[in-house]
């Protein structure tokens, strides 16, 4: 009879899996990267390893779900105490400004993530995972403010919530991906000037 194991000991080699798994993608890139590279990196065997993911595109969703889910309770609970719209989209682009994306663990985590969205524009299924994903934790998120914002009078009700928060996106993720490339990309200057453009083009006339 096999033994039986409790969920938390699950849960605990779940997280060792993907602790391991994270520190293997940031240091190989994640096409390199191997099952057997991540057997390495986290010391557990490939059988244990397949027992709870079907492979190494599966463990690298669990390990986003898990980040964004955890980072999108904590910015609603922090947006969610300031008083008007724009002070919260004021606040979004102040955030992703001070990410410090010149640091080598945020290099590592953002190279990771872009190798994998490549990846995922291969495969029909990932690629639908991965906007379904963009909708309803990033895109939503500053639609919900714009249209807050609409609401309460703060933006010009002409405005296309959707628009300008694909274009939040494609600045952030833009950005982020010059710094990468070029440690003498002005990061910071960037999101302060299209923060300024797009408040401004979002004012009542």
């Amino acid at each position: 009879m096999a033994p039986i194991v409790s969920e938390e000991y699950k849960r605990k080699k779940k997280k060792e899996i993907l602790a391991g798994a994270l520190a293997c993608f940031a240091k190989k890139g994640f096409q390199a990267a191997t099952i057997d590279d991540i057997v390495a990196y986290s010391g557990i065997s490939k059988g244990a390893i397949y027992n709870y993911f079907k492979s190494k595109e599966e463990i690298y969703l669990e390990l986003m779900n898990e980040q964004t889910e955890a980072t999108n309770a904590r910015l609603l609970e922090r947006i969610s105490n300031l008083s008007s719209s724009e002070e919260k989209l004021e606040y979004l682009f102040d955030l992703y400004r001070e990410m410090s994306p010149f640091s080598q663990e945020r290099k590592d985590k953002i190279v990771v993530h872009l190798e994998f969205t490549l990846h995922s524009s291969r495969d029909e299924n990932l690629n639908r995972i991965l906007n379904e994903r963009g909708k309803k934790f990033f895109l939503k998120l500053i639609t919900d403010i714009l249209e807050e914002g609409q609401a309460a009078g703060e933006f010009r009700p002409d405005a296309d919530p959707n628009y300008v928060a694909g274009m939040f996106w494609t600045i952030m993720d833009g950005a982020m991906l010059h710094s990468v490339l070029n440690e003498e990309y002005p990061y910071r200057t960037i999101i302060d000037y299209v923060k300024s453009l797009v408040l401004k083009d979002l004012q009542q006339d």
